[in-house]
């Protein structure tokens, strides 16, 4: 477990995180910490998304030396309002990373201008084909995003965050998988971090289809 990001959010009294009951669901390679959040989290109260986050730390991810520093991937299990439009996105990750470095920082930068983060998606065409037992919205929306933020655990300096995410709806539930780095992707712990993806997606399409 991650206790130095669990820690320093507990001891801004800001957000309920709890043991992985379930690490399979979000599998990793040995070495990488596993968390849930709920949603909306106590350090970013005014998110509009509702339900749980599994997320898996790199094994560096506290270490600013390291090639994994920073280095995670997450899945959002949502509920089915509001729509995972875009803007909605956009909105929702800025809100979540906003509150984040306010709650970690708790004041340490006085004059930090938490409105200057921002992040630029990019939507990514998909070569995916929705097949004939599929709705159109069960095909994931595809972005490549770069969030510029002040990380607020190890260096407190200014970070440019690389995303990868997805979203898509099944059944009436909204869902995102996310992985986050900030080394380029054409580095060794992009594979890692797809492979975390591509296990989730496998083992969510394995569950949709057995309540068929």
């Amino acid at each position: 477990m991650l206790r130095i990001f669990a820690v320093s959010l507990l001891m801004s009294a800001t957000l309920l995180i709890a043991e992985e009951k379930n690490p399979a669901k979000l599998a990793a390679p040995e070495g990488w910490a596993g968390e849930t959040i709920e949603l909306p989290p106590g350090f970013a109260p005014d998110m509009k998304w509702k339900g749980s986050e599994h997320i898996r730390f790199a094994p560096g991810m506290m270490k600013p030396a390291s090639d994994s520093f920073f280095c995670y991937a997450f899945a959002f299990e949502l509920q089915p309002k509001p729509d995972l439009t875009e803007a909605v996105v956009k909105d929702e990750f800025l809100k979540y990373y906003r509150g984040l470095c306010k709650a970690v920082l708790n004041g340490a930068i006085p004059d930090l201008d938490l409105s200057a983060f921002t992040l630029e998606l990019q939507r990514v065409k998909s070569d995916t084909k929705t097949s004939s037992d599929e709705k159109a919205g069960d095909t994931p929306t595809l972005y490549t995003g770069t969030l510029d933020w002040v990380e607020p655990f190890a260096t407190k300096k200014p970070q440019k965050l690389n995303l990868e995410i997805q979203t898509w709806v099944r059944n009436d539930r909204n869902y995102i998988f996310a992985c986050v780095s900030p080394q380029t992707r054409d580095t060794a712990i992009w594979k890692q971090l797809h492979a975390i993806r591509d296990d989730y997606l496998k083992k969510y399409a394995e569950r949709e289809k057995s309540k068929r």
